[in-house]
């Protein structure tokens, strides 16, 4: 394990802010990860929003959000139902067109955490360990590979109090459930030449097609754009400011969290690719997650246990599309 991993970062530079965000989460038992929470579709009939994806959702107790449900699928018409899939409860969820996925869950003891990779009809497939609290999830388009971000275990705080971390992605292959990269082990390079910091940390992948991928480094209290090929191990940077960067369906747009000065605050932002524009989205509070794309003009995403949609294009306003849910995936 190198130095890049072996960095203790603060807790402003992941995607969870806070340490509220941690304690929750870490406090999980066997016995505190279901419940009968069910989600519930909030759209109304008067909404604009028009989409054929589906939505996969993570059902979260609103009176107790240590407790977490089961996965449930619906569409975002006023007055469906959703209905629960599968038989596993997940702290992050992913999975693509084809249905292929996985889900980051707590042990049953409680003691630690794991993977488990699915396929249609959510039939689980292989279980591995991953060595922290469940962040971040993804999926290729092709179910070759999927990505996990997790916060590993320790954490120490600093002389000024505050709380640090580590976080641990990985690359794993969805056939055999085995690790084909660390982001730690890349090779990164910023306008042609060599960035070899021992004090970086990466997170946050989205699949961009065979082995490329974008991806956030984070050093020094910067945050950069990369995109990467894991096949060749490295990875470049290629713009500031960018974090937890998810690449829309047309493969054109990223959208993604930008931070706000020196703040623990972020405002959700689309980046084209092609032209460099960049477009501050209607949703003005503070999103702290890595937003979805719910087709090619709604981004939807997680606030106080709720699920938002949101124009890619800065129009309109913010709608709650869920209550009772988090980890929203649309599901074409």
């Amino acid at each position: 394990m190198n130095g890049r991993t072996l960095a203790l970062i603060a807790v402003t530079v992941v995607c969870v802010g806070g340490a509220a965000s941690y304690v929750a989460i870490a406090a999980l038992t066997a016995d505190g990860t279901t419940s009968d929470a069910r989600p519930k579709v909030t759209v109304s009939s008067e909404s604009e929003l028009a989409s054929d994806a589906r939505l996969l959702v993570r059902a979260v107790d609103h009176g107790n959000p240590r407790l977490n449900g089961r996965l449930f699928e619906t569409e975002l018409e006023a007055g469906s139902e959703p209905r629960q899939v599968g038989d596993m409860a997940c702290e992050r969820v992913h999975l693509n067109a084809r249905g292929d996925g996985i889900c980051l869950a707590a042990d049953a003891r409680g003691l630690g955490y794991h993977a488990v990779t699915f396929g249609p009809g959510y039939r689980r497939g292989d279980r591995f360990a991953i060595p922290g609290v469940p962040d971040r999830a993804r999926v290729s388009a092709d179910g070759r590979y999927a990505a996990f971000t997790a916060f590993l275990s320790g954490h120490t705080y600093s002389a000024a109090g505050a709380i640090q971390f580590t976080v641990h992605t990985g690359i794993v292959d969805m056939r055999s459930g085995e690790q084909v990269l660390e982001l730690d082990e890349l090779e990164i390079t910023r306008d042609g030449e060599p960035f070899d910091r021992d004090d970086v940390n990466l997170w946050g992948v989205t699949f961009a097609g065979g082995d490329r991928f974008f991806a956030t480094l984070g050093v020094a209290g910067r945050h950069y754009l990369l995109d990467g090929d894991f096949g060749e191990r490295s990875a470049r940077i290629v713009r500031e400011g960018v974090e937890c960067p998810s690449l829309s369906p047309d493969g054109r747009r990223i959208a993604y969290k930008r931070r706000i000065g020196d703040q623990n605050r972020w405002r959700l932002h689309v980046l084209d690719l092609r032209t460099g524009e960049d477009v501050a989205l209607a949703e003005r509070r503070s999103i702290d997650d890595q937003p979805e794309w719910l087709d090619d003009r709604y981004v939807v995403y997680s606030n106080d246990r709720s699920v938002f949609a949101v124009e890619a294009d800065g129009s309109g306003r913010p709608e709650r599309v869920m209550a009772r849910a988090s980890s929203p995936v649309a599901v074409r």
